[in-house]
C-alpha cells in the first residue's frame, strides 16, 4: 500500500525547475464527536441521477486510488464499509472585466546634426471582457448505517474550488480530488490554499485512463 508522505518526500527531493501547477482552495469540516478512523473501510457511492455517469465512475476509480495512497480501504460494496462516500462535482462560469496594456508609439521622426531617428511613445489600457470558470467539488462521509445518506450521518465535509480559463472539467477534476482528499478526515477551521504541480506523483497516478468498472472492482 503506498503511502503519499513517503512518495512526496522522495518527488521533492527530485524535481527541479518550473512546472505547471493549479492552485487550489480547500475547506474541510470535521465532526469532533466521531473522529474518522484511519484504515477503515470507505465505499465511494456514484449518483445514479448524474448527467455524466461516465465522468462520474471515472471519478469513483480515481477516489479509491486517493484513499488506498492515504491509508483507508476501498471496497467494492457498501454492506462491507464503514463509511459511504458521496461526491459531487461541476463548474460556474462568470464574466469580468479587466484591462489589457496597449504600446501606442507616437511615430515621429527627428533629423538633427547628429542624424536621424524615431522617438518615443505611450502605453494605454484597453478594457476587455474575459470569462472565468470555477471548477467545484464537494464531498461527504456518512457512518454507515441503514440509512447511510442521512445528513445527520455525515461526519466529514470537504470542498475545493479551482479557478481556470476553460470549462473542461476532466482535467481540473484531478486536482480537486488530491487537495480534497489531502485533507480527508480533517477540519481545515477554515479556507487553505494548495499549488499542486502538474508532476505531482498523486496527480500522476489517477491521470491514467481508469480501467473498467469490473475490473477496478
Amino acid at each position: 500500500m503506498r503511502t503519499w508522505g513517503i512518495i512526496l518526500t522522495v518527488a521533492a527531493a527530485c524535481t527541479a525547475g518550473c512546472t505547471p501547477s493549479y492552485r487550489v482552495h480547500v475547506n474541510a469540516f470535521a465532526d469532533p464527536n466521531r473522529p474518522v478512523s484511519q484504515g477503515a473501510s470507505v465505499y465511494v457511492a456514484e449518483d445514479p441521477d448524474a448527467s455524466n455517469p461516465i465522468l462520474g465512475r471515472q471519478i469513483t476509480s480515481k477516489l479509491d486510488e486517493l484513499l488506498q495512497g492515504h491509508g483507508y480501504n476501498p471496497v467494492a460494496t457498501a454492506d462491507r464499509a464503514d463509511y459511504l462516500l458521496t461526491f459531487e462535482v461541476g463548474f460556474n462560469s462568470s464574466q469580468v472585466m479587466d484591462y489589457t496594456p496597449i504600446y501606442r508609439p507616437f511615430g515621429g521622426f527627428y533629423y538633427g546634426a547628429f542624424g536621424r531617428g524615431g522617438f518615443g511613445g505611450y502605453t494605454t489600457y484597453v478594457p476587455y471582457v474575459d470569462t472565468v470558470y470555477v471548477h467545484w467539488l464537494r464531498m461527504k462521509l456518512y457512518t454507515k448505517d441503514e440509512n447511510a445518506q442521512n445528513e445527520a450521518n455525515v461526519v466529514w465535509l470537504g470542498e475545493a474550488l479551482t479557478g481556470a480559463d476553460h470549462p473542461e472539467l476532466r482535467r481540473a477534476v484531478d486536482y480537486l480530488l488530491v487537495a480534497c482528499t489531502e485533507h480527508f478526515g480533517t477540519d481545515t477551521r477554515e479556507w487553505v490554499r494548495m499549488t499542486i504541480k502538474e508532476d505531482d506523483p498523486r496527480i500522476q497516478g489517477i491521470a491514467e485512463e481508469p480501467q473498467e468498472e469490473a475490473d477496478r472492482r
